[in-house]
């Protein structure tokens, strides 16, 4: 289907009748406003799953178990498992009814970009989005700056022990200044090239390359299994972490009270270690839903198409993030990598974080087996694949939902028009990899402080001083898509009442309000204990910091002006298609044509 043509202005309808003449006429070019997407259907349902998967990976395949200690909550053992693989089944089990949630309400709105969103919603999501761009290209970076120690420790170069230095103004690894700039807009370049193939073309190279990371995942869990060892990996830390022990680790991971005391149950009305631990949980699962938006250009039964790719995807969200997460950790004793994983977050200073690295899976079996250093190097690109892969498919995302806020006039025209060659809105492609490109500029250079605001971004280290950073990165991405978790159960709850006519013939029709009740309890309750309560905690115990510092430095400061700018976008959008006769509450009122 090619893309209509329309003008400017909407045409106001006085009714029903109005709206579906206009759409029934092709010759006119004053189109009613919720016109057709003009995507074509060309995404297969095992495109889906693999788009779905490729959008929650990121760095998990080498460095799943670094985000459990994310949160700075005790990672125990509890009987054969710890406790955050049994938050992983947890949070995969309400995960499913978001899942059938997403199929209920795509199978009466299948179009692309979310038509089950709200304007503020989708707006924080889409900037959650581009942060988390920012974040996988420095994770991306940092994936080759450690393919360099591997090939390092295994060969004993002194060029690619020097890897640290890559991308970097010093030697601490951290991707930053003019080398940090270049090399990003390198990756941000091929992440261009991916999505401005064609439709076809793009999913094809997702699919592929998503399955041949799959295999790189396939090849650590074994080689891992078979070949790490904790006697042999504590006698070789030393020799390449500058004699850091595990012992050292162990027990200033000890000290940050991180290896003991941790409790299912709620502390008190404030504090409810579960939830700190899911929401970190969340965000290693956000994107396995990502083929709802895009459910507009999947052949097939929608229902199925949906419930196929995002059940897919959850199930291997959940066993990478449980049992995957925490069997090789294990081999070389738990309380070390957790020690390890806190010096990366910032927890423990003392002992410094070895080779100065995250512990990716990789390079722990470079440290344990190093005359195996080929095979790291081969699974450690698989792991550095999924960080950049998770770029393309955050864009074509992003892309989806700017068309949706086009066709309905919450921005302009030419954002969302679509492209014959493309088949899919290049203008709000190219937006978006220009937003990732602003959002890079900041990362790397103390932009902020040079124009008055370095208030906005403050950190400790000189070299990071009024810049963004991973930290505050995943904090803000956590909180800006609070929305996009909570709305679903509201929208599920209400819908039957508020439009009986659209979603009396959706699946599940009946238990849909409730399973938007459990699942906006849990996601209400989420947020409370591991977003809201923390920062209240936090703002009335600060000693030797202002309140303001403590909310710019975490991120929360940025996730306000965002909402802020977002709802007043909407009260403008509103006021200037009243004043152009654009009724969009008859929007709603009918689905679109495609």
């Amino acid at each position: 289907m090619a893309a209509d043509s329309r003008q400017p202005g909407a045409v106001a309808s006085s009714g029903m009748e109005g709206l579906r003449s206009m759409a029934a006429t092709p010759g006119n070019r004053t189109l009613f406003t919720r016109q057709s997407s003009g995507l074509v259907r060309e995404v297969s349902v095992a495109n889906a799953l693999f788009f779905n998967t490729a959008a929650f990976i990121g760095g998990t395949l080498g460095g799943a178990y670094g985000i459990a200690v994310l949160a700075g909550v005790p990672v125990v053992v509890i009987g054969v498992v710890t406790n955050w693989s049994v938050v992983a089944f947890v949070v995969g089990a309400f995960c499913v009814l978001l899942a059938l949630i997403f199929a209920s309400l795509t199978s009466v709105m299948p179009r692309s970009g979310g038509d089950f969103l709200g304007w503020l919603e989708s707006w924080m999501l889409a900037f959650a989005s581009i942060a988390l761009l920012q974040f996988e290209t420095a994770l991306t970076l940092r994936g080759v700056q450690m393919e360099g120690r591997i090939i390092g420790i295994g060969t004993g170069s002194d060029f690619f022990n020097g890897a640290n230095k890559w991308f970097t103004d010093g030697d601490t690894g951290q991707v930053t200044g003019v080398p940090g700039m270049i090399a990003g807009l390198v990756v941000i370049a091929v992440v261009a090239f991916v999505v401005l193939q064609p439709t076809r073309i793009f999913h094809r190279i997702v699919t592929y390359l998503t399955v041949i990371g799959i295999g790189g995942w396939i090849l650590i869990a074994v080689v891992g299994l078979l070949t790490f060892d904790a006697t042999t990996f504590a006698a070789n830390l030393p020799k390449y972490a500058n004699g850091v022990t595990v012992d050292q680790l162990a027990g200033a991971a000890s000290s940050a009270g991180l290896t003991s005391g941790f409790s299912f149950g709620p502390t008190d009305l404030t504090h409810w270690a579960f939830f700190l631990l899911a929401s970190a949980m969340l965000f290693q699962f956000i994107g396995f839903q990502y083929s709802a938006y895009i459910s507009g250009e999947v052949r097939g039964n929608v229902k199925r198409g949906v419930l196929f790719a995002v059940l897919g995807a959850l199930a291997m969200a959940v066993l990478m993030n449980s049992i995957y997460a925490e069997m090789l950790p294990r081999r070389l004793g738990l309380d070390a990598q957790t020690g390890w994983a806190a010096a990366f977050w910032g927890y423990i200073t003392d002992p410094a974080l070895p080779l100065g690295q995250p512990n990716y899976f990789q390079v722990l079996g470079a440290i344990t087996r190093p005359e195996l250093w080929p095979i790291w190097t081969i699974v450690g690109a698989a792991s550095t694949l999924f960080p950049f892969l998770l770029m393309p498919v955050y864009v074509i995302f992003i892309s989806r939902m700017a068309l949706a806020w086009s066709l309905d006039r919450q921005v302009p025209e030419w954002l969302g028009a679509v492209s014959e060659r493309l088949r899919a809105p290049a203008n709000a492609i190219v937006a978006t990899l220009a937003m990732a490109v602003i959002f890079l500029l900041f990362s790397n250079f103390a932009i902020l402080k040079s124009i008055g605001l370095g208030a906005l971004a403050p950190n400790p280290d000189p070299a990071l001083d009024g810049k963004l950073n991973l930290v505050a990165s995943a904090w803000f991405t956590i909180l800006a898509s609070s929305l996009s978790w909570i709305m679903p159960g509201i929208n599920a709850l209400i819908a039957r009442r508020t439009r009986p006519d659209l979603v009396r013939d959706a699946p599940w029709v009946n238990a849909l309000p409730w399973l938007g009740l459990v699942w906006l309890i849990f996601t209400l309750l989420l947020y409370w204990f591991a977003g809201i309560a923390p920062i209240i905690n936090t703002i009335t115990s600060l000693s030797g910091e202002s309140p303001l510092s403590y909310l710019n430095r975490s991120g929360v400061s940025f996730v306000l002006l965002v909402a802020l700018i977002g709802a007043g976008w909407y009260v403008i959008q509103a006021f200037r298609n009243r004043q152009r006769g654009v009724e969009t509450e008859l929007m709603y009122q009918m689905l679109p044509p495609d």
